[in-house]
């Protein structure tokens, strides 16, 4: 059976972004398009796409989603997949289309080997070790503009324990800013253009002004490859971007939109995710609110349009009202009731583990399993969390459940998961770990009692 997709009927939202995306008189712009988990944004997006002809309107389409975790961290593996070694035709096929940027990657390897050469002989502890190692991967311990105190803790929580986190990033940081791999190889005193000169200017730069370096190159490849392809315009997509927020966010305020600003050619950038452009980082207000230049927020449907939903794709007229209560009009699950309503494997294994799957689709192991845990609780809250989690862990729970729209009931007077996805996850459990569902369960009947 064929995954169902989201069913979205947003003419509205489509029109206007098409509109944006057709309108060649901006020479810079920035979309943003956001909403909870579920409710439909990448499909909307690939509506806009198929609506109009990126091609005949001179665009190179560029994008990025959070589908290969590992690339969320890796600063230069999400901007190779970004921006890639071939561009579709009619570029040429047998070039590499953003030489500068694989050459600053390159760089940037081979420092990093040396930096953890480095490190492994200084006998750093494992978590230490570890939060280094990801300082370098993402580019914030060789980034001059990046301070200590712009380091997001939440980068490096699924490395580290949540007692020792502060402690072990700023040992972390220390030695990354002692390593002899990463020091400037001329005296601090000369002039720049000289120190540059004596060190290498690639690697004094990649060393020093990571950000700013890599930038420059994209636009300078950026150019080159609108040449090649004979277009005018750029259009940027990052999908998923909250999985991107604390990789890419600095890079591209302050060092990638600046660079596209004063390009030659014209950009969009596009970025969708679960949180308002403006929200992710504040220099998106400070330094770039006139390039915001259309900012779509989707909400869930309501009841006329799900109710017409269902009853265009067959759902009998008396299971409506109930499925529609049950979704809470949210696109996502309603594409789910949909094909339970109207086939006939809709509680089979196979359902319920793509059920599963997408609804966890970008939560980090840790996530999911405190996922699993939390559907067992009919209320969420630090006293019954305390049942089916041990007490270090209940404050980072309690604080994600409630920064989760995708699984949280926002109609409910109490923090809990939404009732459709959770009685789905709960019968995948008993289906696929029955001890462990039953353990569980008379844990949470414990905290209720």
């Amino acid at each position: 059976m064929s995954k169902p997709q989201p069913v979205v009927r947003r003419e509205s939202e489509v029109s206007l972004l098409a509109e944006r995306l057709r309108d060649t008189r901006e020479h810079f712009q920035i979309l943003g398009l956001n909403g909870p988990g579920g409710i439909g944004k990448s499909f909307l997006f690939q509506l806009v796409r198929e609506a109009i002809d990126l091609d005949a309107l001179g665009y190179i389409t560029l994008t990025v989603d959070a589908a290969n975790a590992q690339a969320r961290d890796d600063f230069f593996g999400t901007l190779e997949v970004l921006f890639p070694r071939r561009l579709a035709s009619p570029a040429s096929s047998t070039r590499d289309h953003f030489p500068r940027l694989r050459e600053a990657a390159a760089i940037h390897r081979k420092l990093l080997t040396e930096a953890s050469a480095e490190i492994d002989k200084k006998g750093a502890p494992p978590d230490v070790k570890k939060v280094a190692t990801l300082l370098l991967k993402t580019a914030k311990g060789l980034n001059a503009a990046t301070g200590r105190q712009h380091l997001a803790l939440d980068l490096v929580s699924h490395v580290v324990s949540e007692d020792h986190v502060e402690a072990t990033v700023d040992a972390a940081w220390d030695l990354v800013r002692n390593l002899d791999a990463l020091a400037e190889s001329a005296p601090t005193w000369m002039p720049r253009p000289l120190r540059e000169l004596a060190g290498g200017s690639r690697r004094s730069r990649v060393r020093n002004e990571l950000y700013r370096f890599v930038a420059e190159g994209i636009r300078k490849d950026l150019a080159a490859a609108l040449e090649d392809t004979e277009r005018a315009r750029v259009l940027i997509v990052i999908d998923d971007y909250e999985a991107f927020t604390n990789l890419l966010g600095e890079f591209l305020v302050g060092a990638l939109v600046p660079e596209l600003q004063q390009a030659s050619f014209s950009t969009v950038l596009c970025l969708i995710g679960r949180d308002a452009v403006e929200a992710t980082h504040p220099g998106w207000s400070q330094h770039c609110k006139r390039y915001l230049s259309q900012q779509i927020e989707l909400a869930p449907f309501g009841d006329a349009e799900a109710l017409e939903l269902l009853r265009d794709a067959g759902v009998p007229e008396e299971r409506r009202r109930a499925l529609y209560e049950a979704t809470q009009g949210f696109p996502f699950l309603l594409s789910l009731v949909i094909e339970e309503a109207t086939t006939s494997a809709a509680d089979s294994a196979l359902f319920l583990k793509r059920f599963f799957d997408r609804t966890t689709r970008w939560m980090t192991p840790t996530e999911r399993d405190w996922f699993v845990r939390v559907c067992y609780l009919d209320v969420i809250n630090l006293d019954t969390l305390a049942r089916v989690f041990p007490a270090a862990d209940l404050e980072r729970v309690q604080d994600w459940f409630e920064q989760e729209p995708s699984v949280r009931d926002p109609a409910a007077r109490v923090f809990r998961v939404r009732p459709l996805i959770r009685d789905k996850v709960l019968h995948y459990q008993a289906i696929r770990a029955p001890s462990r569902h039953e353990e569980l369960l008379r844990a949470a009947r414990g905290a209720s009692e």
